[in-house]
């Protein structure tokens, strides 16, 4: 390569390929590279994804945002089995780290009878099937343009008109 400078400021960076999919799956030396926190994007932000061929294309998605003043989304049922037993196990293990105390409530739920599971199944199907109702008769009535006053982005008094 010909450059302008008697010695380039930055040396081209190699190629980085990817081992065939095969080998990645027996390879114990495969490490995946460590996210850099700057590579986190926030809600709603461009998200960068780094595609796997030599010429180091970068493709960039949007997250989809919530809709805001919609119904919120129901527990599912682990959730709700969780909520219901954290504080005896907290009680019974004091000073549990949360990380130990989340892989505590997991293996509970796996060792769970499943005529036991059956009830917070239950409970979150119903929570899960009043949500899709609630979320459909939003989305109608926003459709409609019917939604509450306080919705609306600006509000204006009957004398402003």
């Amino acid at each position: 390569q010909m450059w302008a400078f008697p010695t380039p400021i930055m040396q081209p960076l190699p190629s980085f390929t990817l081992p065939p999919m095969h080998t990645m799956q027996f390879s114990s030396m495969y490490q995946p590279a460590p996210i850099a926190s700057g590579m986190i994007a926030a809600q709603g932000e461009d998200r960068l994804s780094e595609e796997g061929d030599a010429g180091g294309k970068i493709r960039r998605t949007k997250r989809r945002k919530a809709l805001e003043g919609g119904p919120k989304k129901p527990a599912t049922s682990f959730v709700l089995f969780s909520n219901t037993v954290r504080e005896k196990v907290k009680a019974e293990n004091p000073g549990i780290a949360f990380l130990d105390l989340g892989k505590k409530l997991g293996e509970m739920w796996r060792d769970m009878e499943p005529e036991l599971k059956k009830a917070y199944i239950e409970q979150a199907t119903q929570q899960k099937d009043k949500y899709l109702q609630d979320k459909r008769d939003w989305l109608a009535s926003r459709a409609l343009g019917t939604s509450d006053a306080s919705d609306s982005k600006c509000l204006l008094s009957p004398d402003q008109h």
